[in-house]
């Protein structure tokens, strides 16, 4: 190998050796551009906004753009991110075109709760409890349920982690079924549950509401309550009862107005 070959092979090797380290500390000089938000279904709810997010970034003090990305405190601003409970997923980085993004991915709620004590607030397909902070409500089937409930201690709390909220489940998970169920799902529009557990539903078609007693076996009452409505109601007319009762195994006992 010529002289000139081997220097050129020396500058090449010292070359690849300290390219990382001239980008390593571009990158640390280099300052943030600035904030991208990104909430990945805005379009379908509006639990929080880019600008609650914003709004969050700017209440902690940090300062963003303008500062070196070196000295940037991520997990402080994700910390503070992930404290909104209508978050499935919050996460904070920084990319190469210098700016700080921040992605969330809202929860899915599947029901409103209107307790008689504690408030008003939603519960994600997860059993999570979202608190509501804004006035956006989604069309969701509404629980309303005696019993004395503190949202602001559970805020984000799952249903199934205390026996004080067993009702709760139980309601879930109807509700669940309500959902997964073409004829229930439109027909029930609301709900309310008492403090023994028993369940009342509202179906939007007719004026009458059904009380489904305890949902102990709900399948088999919501069953004969369809075989009802298919079979008796268009004879009878959808008017002529106020109350269709299958809280009684087997049994559809009706109140005439």
């Amino acid at each position: 190998m010529s002289l000139l070959m081997k220097i050129f092979t020396v500058i090449t090797g010292v070359a690849l050796l300290l390219t990382p380290l001239f980008i390593s500390r571009t990158t640390r000089e280099a300052v943030c551009e600035g904030v991208v938000i990104t909430v990945a279904d805005s379009s379908k709810h509006r639990f929080v906004t880019e600008d609650d997010i914003m709004n969050a970034l700017k209440s902690t003090g940090i300062r963003v753009t303008g500062q070196k990305l070196s000295e940037i405190p991520l997990d402080k601003l994700e910390k503070k991110v992930s404290a909104f409970t209508e978050l499935k997923v919050g996460e904070v980085y920084l990319s190469e075109d210098r700016k700080l993004h921040v992605y969330c991915n809202q929860r899915e709620p599947v029901m409103r709760v209107v307790a008689s004590y504690g408030g008003d607030f939603f519960i994600d397909r997860e059993g999570v409890i979202m608190r509501r902070h804004n006035l956006y409500t989604p069309n969701l089937h509404i629980l309303e349920i005696d019993m004395v409930f503190n949202a602001e201690q559970m805020n984000g709390a799952s249903i199934y982690d205390s026996e004080k909220t067993e009702n709760l489940v139980r309601a879930f998970e109807l509700v669940n079924y309500i959902r997964g169920h073409s004829f229930w799902n439109e027909m029930i529009d609301q709900l309310s549950m008492a403090r023994d557990g028993r369940v009342t539903l509202v179906p939007h078609v007719g004026n009458h509401s059904v009380r489904l007693g305890r949902t102990d076996d709900y399948e088999e009452k919501l069953h004969n309550l369809l075989v009802f409505y298919r079979q008796a109601m268009p004879v009878a007319g959808w008017d002529r009862y106020r109350v269709v009762n299958v809280e009684y195994k087997g049994q559809v006992v009706c109140q005439r107005r």
